[in-house]
């Protein structure tokens, strides 16, 4: 798979660590990025929306 293959890669280079953002909403990617392996991180997206 291309996903393992890019892991595999980034090991390689001394890679530790792969952070993607993913909206919360989205269960299909969020399924996907389980069964890559990822989990649920530390850090939080913050924003503020500017309005007119």
């Amino acid at each position: 798979m291309l996903i393992e293959e890019m892991i595999n890669y980034m090991k390689k280079v001394g890679v530790d660590t792969v952070y993607t953002l993913v909206n919360w909403r989205d269960w299909g990617l969020l399924q996907f990025f389980d069964a890559m392996g990822f989990s649920r991180g530390d850090m939080i997206n913050l924003e503020f929306k500017i309005e007119d």
